[in-house]
């Protein structure tokens, strides 16, 4: 019987593996994705006050990191609900986004440089929660050096007719180029840095939930940095607790 001796081969200054090469087209991501960040992410509805929330506060530490505010309570979030007209507008007066990143900014799409610095968001993709909820997604903001305000709005039932066509052969930047409008708006000269969100011709769910005043605050009591109730007892031990391991801030 003759036994086979395996050849051992040593190979020098190579990786293993298929070799590298490029690619003969660019890659694309459809329009689907899309869908899959906005609605597909979120079950319930009312995630779209913890995430514009969660981007609201983020923006107010900020502004306390580069010296615009002494403490975090010196910024505010405020939530306007219209249930006449069906509008929402999130509002917060932290550090903003300044005109020369507006645009980039608020178009590109899991991109956020929040990661690893502590912030509560960092994907870059909660602020497209609304986009399944009201007829035009509208962010503004100013930066604290700046003289005008800058307005990306988003075309939502644009976007839903795109998504659900079979004939759009664009890809996803393609959806976002076709569904959003940029402008410049005058700003008053005494008005400060701040970011802002508004949802427009809110659709009308189950309770009418997204407009529904007690629904909301019962939600934002449960996941916003609110300070405790006054008439509390424990809230001030239990502060004083999560200070010395989890350091925590209240809005």
């Amino acid at each position: 019987m003759t036994q086979a001796r395996a050849k051992k081969t040593t190979m020098v200054g190579k990786k293993s593996g298929p070799v590298p090469k490029e690619f003969e087209r660019e890659v694309t991501v459809g329009k689907d994705i899309l869908e899959l960040l906005t609605t597909g992410m979120y079950i319930d509805p009312l995630t779209i006050y913890r995430e514009y929330t969660q981007n609201a506060v983020d923006a107010i530490d900020e502004a306390v990191e580069f010296g615009q505010f002494d403490s975090s309570r010196a910024g505010f979030v405020r939530i306007s609900i219209d249930g006449v007209d069906r509008r929402i507008i999130i509002r917060d007066n932290g550090l903003g986004i300044p005109n020369g990143e507006f645009e980039e900014r608020l178009t590109s799409l899991g991109a956020s440089k929040k990661r690893g610095n502590g912030f509560r968001g960092f994907r870059g993709v909660g602020r497209l929660c609304g986009l399944g909820y009201c007829q035009t997604l509208t962010f503004r903001s100013k930066g604290p050096q700046d003289d005008v305000i800058r307005e990306l709005t988003w075309d939502c039932r644009s976007l839903k007719k795109i998504l659900r066509s079979n004939s759009f052969s664009g890809d996803l930047a393609d959806v976002v180029r076709n569904v959003t409008s940029l402008a410049t708006l005058s700003a008053d000269p005494e008005q400060g840095a701040f970011f802002e969100v508004e949802l427009d011709k809110v659709v009308r769910l189950k309770n009418d939930i997204l407009l529904n005043d007690g629904e909301i605050e019962n939600y934002l009591s449960q996941i916003a940095p609110l300070p405790f109730r006054p008439d509390f007892s424990f809230g001030e031990r239990i502060d004083a607790f999560l200070q010395e391991h989890f350091p925590r801030r209240s809005y």
